[in-house]
């Protein structure tokens, strides 16, 4: 199973209608691994972010408003999220095609509103799949809606490939 029953990172804290050209600069947009990562540093400055390192040794969990992901449907900008160490998004609430686009790749989604408030850059926070619980450091805790159980089994097999893969195996 990929997907654990804890997820634990760094915030990301970004803010409502983030468009992925803003994530994801399209002059980095490659299949090289370097280049993508660098391009996530790269979005991360522009967003403002006060934690500006190129990685995290936790991990980043993304802490968005609402529309997160907006604009372009380039999978580069998610797997270039994915290759600088996301390990989950938490939103207000997504955009279609991105929202399917982080799953397809492995990284789960939460929709959780009341957390955008209270919530800093660089804080380590925790996620709880098993009890549906966010929590902030000092035991703030914010529930998040359940996840769609057919989304959960594409997420449990690491993303869209490993899910068809077993399907196909299985058949």
């Amino acid at each position: 199973m990929a997907l654990p029953e804890t997820i634990f990172g760094q915030v990301w804290k970004l803010g409502d209608h983030v468009n992925t050209d803003l994530i994801h600069p399209p002059s980095h947009f490659s299949l090289d691994q370097k280049k993508m990562k660098e391009g996530i540093a790269e979005g991360m400055v522009r967003l403002g972010s006060e934690v500006k390192k190129d990685s995290s040794d936790q991990g980043w969990i993304i802490v968005a408003g609402e529309n997160f992901g907006c604009g372009s449907s380039r999978e580069t900008s998610v797997r270039g999220l994915a290759s600088f160490g996301v390990k989950g998004v938490v939103a207000s609430s997504f955009a279609r095609i991105f929202m399917r686009s982080l799953i397809n790749v492995g990284i789960p989604v939460f929709e959780c509103g009341e957390i955008q408030e209270y919530v800093k850059d660089g804080e380590l926070i925790r996620i709880s799949l098993k009890t549906g619980w966010i929590e902030l450091t000092g035991s703030r805790r914010f529930h998040f809606s359940e996840m769609d159980p057919h989304l959960k089994k594409i997420l449990e097999e690491g993303g869209l490939i490993g899910y068809l893969r077993k399907e196909w195996h299985e058949i």
